[in-house]
């Protein structure tokens, strides 16, 4: 995949590994990333283009696709992590995980996909976890999560 010159957007691009490959796209001769967030306020990069948007609500990400037209890599990093045992983990917090990291996963690239072929191809980068292979007990529900993206 040609990065220079492209057009990327990653999720959860304000910081950690969001922000990583965000910065790592521009300094490859990207064109322009846009940096999908919550809070349009942590993004600090004076290079990236801050989207509010919530990955968890699909008729958002829909009309986000709509609006952001020239995107040819999605970066799909956005997730959540939340530390419980599988017996015992809220299944408010285990259905979040699941909204974030794999649904949100899904929703972007049905929505995306048209967008990148009306482009010529392009690419999807899915951040997955080492904890989708192989998981410990406390992170149970996160790895199932991430096993599902």
């Amino acid at each position: 995949m040609r990065i220079e010159g492209s057009v990327a957007l990653v999720t959860g691009g304000n910081r950690g590994i969001g922000k990583a490959f965000a910065e790592e796209l521009l300094s490859r001769g990207a064109a322009k990333v846009y940096a999908v967030v919550r809070d349009v306020q942590t993004v600090t990069h004076p290079r990236l283009v801050p989207v509010r948007l919530d990955v968890t609500d699909a008729a958002a990400v829909t009309a986000a696709a709509a609006d952001l037209c020239d995107v040819e890599i999605v970066v799909n990093n956005a997730g959540i992590a939340r530390s419980s045992l599988a017996l015992s983990a809220p299944l408010d917090e285990a259905r979040a995980q699941l909204e974030v990291n794999y649904l949100g996963v899904v929703s972007m690239t049905q929505a995306f996909a048209p967008v990148l072929a009306a482009n010529g191809g392009g690419a999807f980068i899915n951040m997955l976890s080492v904890a989708s292979w192989a998981s410990v007990p406390i992170v149970a529900t996160y790895a199932a999560s991430k096993a599902a993206a």
